[in-house]
């Protein structure tokens, strides 16, 4: 799923950056989970930013991830850690500050919304490689529509949706999750 996801970013955003990044490149407090060390040699993004709904998602280098973690797990200026911030978390990708936060405890990646107050994640993608591979697919769809991708009170075209649905649910293999991920990230309405 990598590879395909990694052509599918390269023909919206061709200036786009991706290489193999080694595990010595991070410097968190902690061993780097296998899951993300394979993410970071297979996809490789660095600082890469895919088109979206709205907001773009942006996927941080491996050089830069745990700088990335401040305003999340800990404060920017003083590096005090944040009350009510699961160290088994790790925000691998935001949208706008929302975060995409890898488990530690299962490898699954959840979402929640910034600004809230307290943060509740909830489960959204089974791995990171479906994580890039929906986000392949969303930013492969926004960016090719361009202007046309929403409607004139800034809705997502019914095409467009429709297609995500398709494509994502290949990725997923289920259309209910497929649709709760599309609802959670804004593509489709309650």
């Amino acid at each position: 799923l990598y590879t395909q996801a990694k052509q599918s970013l390269l023909l919206n955003s061709p200036d786009s950056v991706f290489r193999a990044q080694k595990v010595s490149e991070w410097t968190g407090t902690f061993d780097l989970p296998q899951p993300v060390a394979d993410y970071y040699t297979e996809l490789g993004p660095v600082d890469v930013h895919i088109p979206g709904y709205g907001n773009p998602y942006f996927l941080p280098s491996l050089a830069s991830l745990w700088k990335f973690q401040a305003g999340y797990r800990y404060h920017p200026e003083t590096s005090e850690r944040f009350e009510g911030w699961d160290d088994e978390w790790l925000v691998i990708a935001d949208e706008g500050g929302d975060a995409f936060i890898y488990s530690r405890n299962d490898t699954t990646i959840s979402h929640a919304y910034h600004g809230e107050g307290v943060w509740s994640p909830k489960p959204l993608f089974a791995s990171i490689e479906h994580m890039a591979a929906c986000f392949s697919i969303m930013g492969e769809i926004a960016g090719s529509a361009g202007l046309d991708f929403t409607d004139s009170e800034s809705f997502i075209l019914p095409c467009y949706i429709e297609e995500a649905e398709a494509r994502m649910t290949e990725i997923t293999k289920d259309s209910s999750h497929t649709e709760r991920v599309l609802t959670r990230l804004g593509w489709l309405h309650d």
